[in-house]
């Protein structure tokens, strides 16, 4: 997906053209009392989320606590996703009767996390092509670094910050009316306490947070999960590169009393200068209170884009079978088909030294082999199988 690096600075304007992230009024009160940080919001498929959450917790033995952020962020992520995916999610949460369909409800809920983020990157791409003129700015193939950016899914839904958690002067809880807030989306070394710097929970480099270190090439957009709650007065959020120019276009616009989330892209900007009074220094991205009165903001990431880094092909052999040959006999061997995602680049004739025994013209799909004796022969035919792999 080629984006030019002016546009993609840009991309926080994308809360205004977003095709997904429906906001939905909550419901009047929470469908279970284990979720106490989602007091006062419920999902269809919430009785499919506790068997979820009850999976994840003997996988990974859970926290009480950290049950209830990993409840509310898939009720987060739901409540983000287009009336259309939710009612595929709901059509699937309908039929459960295994641990497995539990687990293809969850997966569901992330492949259509993804399929929004990828949306919105196409949307946006293809509107500022058009309004640049820019004949070079469609899809281009994976590798070339530097105009490729490649979609890299957290390992679970990263709590980078959460306002409602009041720590310290430097994150003071709630976001007051027409101002902003830093916020660091990503850590360039593992270790880093989401938790203590900014109220959100996990560490970089493990749990949910896995994917979130980067030291090398940084992430040019987060893919960002923005609930809103506490809300007392009419308003709008904006999330974008946390820079002066604040960017046109909200990322949710709510009512009194709305729990609203919505799945959308921000632009890191990880360097420039910090939009006034939004905290002690510049961070990857902020939020923009535009309503009269405080309000809570939480961030998951689910993902980033990344600028493609190129890497050497990687390829595998596939042992073909022998096959016999009759005397003076030409015979056409095809090779083996590759593992999926691998394309076939040569076949690999093996005569296994056998005097008399040729090869011939060789295909990506076979070889032929040559036997010149006057006795029957056998040689086999592998194929050379690469992939580029890519992030």
């Amino acid at each position: 997906m080629k984006i030019k690096i002016k546009a993609v600075l840009a991309i926080g304007a994308l809360a205004a053209l977003l095709p997904f992230g429906v906001q939905s009024v909550h419901a009047a009160t929470a469908t279970t009392p284990v979720a106490a940080f989602s007091s006062g919001i419920s999902t269809p498929i919430d009785a499919v989320l506790d068997l979820a959450v009850d999976r994840m917790s003997s996988q990974l033995k859970l926290s009480t606590a950290d049950r209830l952020v990993a409840r509310e962020q898939m009720q987060f992520q739901y409540r983000s996703l287009t009336p259309d995916q939710q009612r595929e999610i709901v059509t699937a949460a309908r039929n459960i009767n295994s641990e497995e369909a539990v687990q293809r409800v969850t997966q569901l809920l992330n492949a259509a996390t993804r399929v929004a983020a990828e949306q919105a990157l196409a949307r946006f791409q293809e509107q500022n092509k058009v309004a640049t003129g820019d004949q070079n700015a469609g899809h281009t193939k994976l590798g070339l670094t530097g105009s490729d950016l490649v979609f890299v899914r957290t390992t679970g839904p990263c709590r980078v910050a959460d306002t409602r958690n009041n720590i310290s002067a430097n994150w003071p809880g709630p976001v007051n009316g027409f101002e902003a807030r830093q916020i660091w989306a990503y850590s360039n070394s593992a270790g880093y306490n989401y938790a203590t710097f900014q109220g959100g929970t996990g560490t970089a480099g493990s749990g949910n947070c896995t994917e979130t270190v980067y030291s090398g090439i940084a992430p040019v957009t987060a893919v960002v999960t923005v609930t809103v709650v506490d809300l007392s007065t009419p308003g709008s959020l904006i999330a974008w590169d946390g820079t002066p120019a604040l960017t046109v276009g909200s990322a949710l616009a709510w009512n009194p009393g709305d729990r609203l989330a919505n799945t959308t892209v921000v632009a890191l900007d990880r360097a420039g200068a910090q939009f006034p009074n939004s905290g002690p220094y510049k961070r990857d991205f902020g939020v923009y209170n535009n309503s009269s009165t405080p309000i809570n903001v939480v961030a998951d990431v689910v993902g980033y884009f990344i600028v493609s880094e190129a890497t050497a092909l990687e390829c595998t052999s596939v042992a073909g079978t022998m096959t016999p040959i009759g005397p003076g006999a030409t015979t056409f061997i095809s090779g083996p088909s590759c593992p999926t995602g691998y394309t076939a680049i040569a076949a690999l004739p093996d005569t296994a030294g056998q005097f008399g025994l040729y090869a011939g013209t060789i295909y990506s799909s076979g070889c032929r082999l040559n036997n010149t004796t006057g006795g029957t022969l056998s040689g086999t035919c592998s194929t050379r199988c690469c992939r580029l792999p890519g992030r």
